[in-house]
């Protein structure tokens, strides 16, 4: 028989005993260690118990065995469905599906537990994640980027918080050259709105077929989906209220894909509140829906991001505010910015939940300078943006990205107006959130980029795609640039199917990057997808 003594601040102590009886005694004296009632030694448990040590135990809420045989739980910690939780089951997670994800993040995870409360925030580790609370027992969140390894998940409300040790694993896994041509029904050119869904399908939502032409911006959407029978790219049952071109997608909690912005660049593409309401994509039924609400201003050269709360910011040309889309009211309101942001602007989530808007054209006021750098800061807290310490350079159709490690990555972009492709940047900046600084990189992109495309990818590391590379000059650059941010390396990552620029690209569910878009200025836009696969995951 196995005897367990919890020490006060020391733990849990183990003694294993074996029989102790003399021989020839009638047993009335001796010791039982581990035996059942004939006599013989405890080998098999019922269905719900597991052997541990000689002795069947339910590893779902045994503090000494939970969820394996000896894997204990700290002192003052509960064992819940098999995982330890700091400090009662009545406010946990008890279960995730799926129990890992991919370091860069974007993948939707549903979780189960009990006592989830409407105002529940959601920890991975030290980075907060977008959280819709289902009901009491049931919440969907989906992962920020973060280190590779196993590591807790912390719920906070108002009456206090609950951690659950181990309850998920960020994994690496790296991608499969060559580049792949994927066509399209259609030319979406400039920018098309791009988002991946919650069954990992992408949607390419506007563009334009023609460069520089809003009249020539599409209403139509296609679905880009993986198969073991092949890829396929197929229409969209249903259309969008207005063309779009230069507009942003983004994928909500509850499933539906927001698509906002793009049609008032082109005063013949939408009249009133067409130019300012929103689509509503539905993955089910494959068809759009208008939002109820319709946006403050037209907003044009937009950038979105899902906030932790659920809600959908969106940045735009020329504004001295963001627009917030909430799903629960579908409704838009406004957030005051502390300076106007012009395009070319950026906007991201830290991990830690905050939004970053940074960057922007030099053009504003009519008379070109020097591009941008400013950073504002939005605070869920105070649900108010303040302006933050701004990069070392100007910055104009750059890239950004939050890194597993929490740090923001900028690549490229113009120092000036890049309206006529001006001074295409090979720096690389970063901004640590814990003491508001930026510092420029050591080294460098191979070449300057401006309107190019980027993903940060399962291995942690960020594709820099296309673009821009000469000053003064239309042509478009088939070149990709590997950019490690651990070891502060960059190397040429493959060719692309065809040089390309004024593009975005995502990292897919299953770590393959998809890029759309396309089409140089005074060229033709693309009709193809760019397409790299993912390698499998580790067991």
């Amino acid at each position: 028989m196995r005897f367990r003594f919890a020490v006060a601040g020391i733990g849990a102590v183990f003694f294993t005993m074996t029989q102790l009886a003399a021989c020839g005694s009638d047993g009335g004296g001796g010791f039982d260690g581990g035996t059942d009632a004939g006599g013989g030694d405890v080998t098999t448990c019922n269905a719900t118990q597991t052997l541990c040590g000689g002795q069947c135990v339910d590893t779902s809420n045994d503090v000494y065995d939970c969820g394996a045989c000896g894997n204990t739980c700290a002192g003052g910690e509960a064992c819940c469905s098999g995982l330890c939780v700091q400090t009662t089951c009545a406010f946990s997670v008890t279960s995730t599906s799926p129990k890992r994800g991919n370091q860069s993040g974007g993948d939707w995870v549903d979780l189960t537990g009990q006592g989830f409360t409407p105002d529940m925030s959601v920890f991975i580790g030290n980075g907060r994640a977008p959280a819709l609370v289902i009901d009491a027992t049931h919440a969907r969140i989906q992962t920020p980027p973060g280190p590779v390894g196993t590591t807790d998940i912390t719920l906070v409300n108002a009456q206090g918080s609950s951690t659950t040790h181990k309850a998920f694993t960020y994994i690496s896994a790296g991608l499969d050259l060559p580049w792949q041509k994927k066509p399209m029904q259609a030319v979406r050119g400039e920018h098309p709105g791009i988002a991946v869904l919650q069954d990992g399908r992408v949607l390419i939502a506007g563009g334009t077929t023609v460069p520089d032409h809003p009249e020539d911006a599409l209403a139509t959407a296609e679905i880009f989906q993986r198969s073991q029978s092949g890829d396929t790219v197929t229409p969209a049952a249903g259309t969008m209220g207005v063309p779009r071109w230069r507009d942003a997608a983004m994928t909500m909690l509850d499933g539906r894909v927001l698509v906002v912005g793009g049609p008032s660049d082109d005063p013949s593409g939408c009249t009133g509140t067409q130019c300012t309401v929103g689509d509503l994509f539905d993955p089910v039924a494959g068809t759009f829906k208008a939002t109820a609400g319709v946006m403050a201003e037209n907003r044009t050269f937009v950038w979105a991001v899902l906030m932790v709360d659920g809600r959908v910011m969106i940045t735009s040309d020329a504004s001295s505010t963001v627009e917030v889309y909430d799903p629960k009211t579908d409704s838009f309101s406004t957030i005051a910015l502390p300076g106007v942001h012009y395009f070319g602007q950026r906007i991201v989530r830290l991990r830690d939940g905050r939004v970053m808007v940074m960057g922007g054209d030099g053009c504003g006021t009519g008379t070109c300078t020097v591009a941008q750098n400013t950073v504002d800061i939005y605070d869920p807290k105070t649900n108010a943006f303040t302006a933050a310490k701004p990069m070392n350079v100007g910055r104009t159709q750059f890239t950004a990205h939050v890194l597993p490690d929490g740090r923001v990555m900028v690549f490229g972009g113009a120092s000036i107006s890049a309206g006529g492709v001006n001074a295409p940047l090979d720096s690389i900046e970063a901004y640590d959130p814990t003491n508001d600084t930026w510092t420029v990189e050591p080294y460098k992109l191979s070449i300057g980029r401006t309107w190019h495309a980027s993903a940060l990818v399962r291995d942690g590391t960020i594709l820099v795609m296309g673009g821009y590379t000469q000053a003064g000059s239309c042509a478009p650059s088939d070149t990709v640039d590997q950019v490690d941010p651990v070891a502060g390396t960059v190397m040429s990552f493959g060719t692309l199917p065809d040089p390309n620029t004024e593009w975005n690209a995502v990292t897919m569910l299953d770590g393959s990057v998809l890029g759309v878009g396309g089409g140089a200025c005074g060229g033709n836009a693309l009709p193809d997808l760019d397409f790299l696969p993912g390698s499998p995951a580790p067991n």
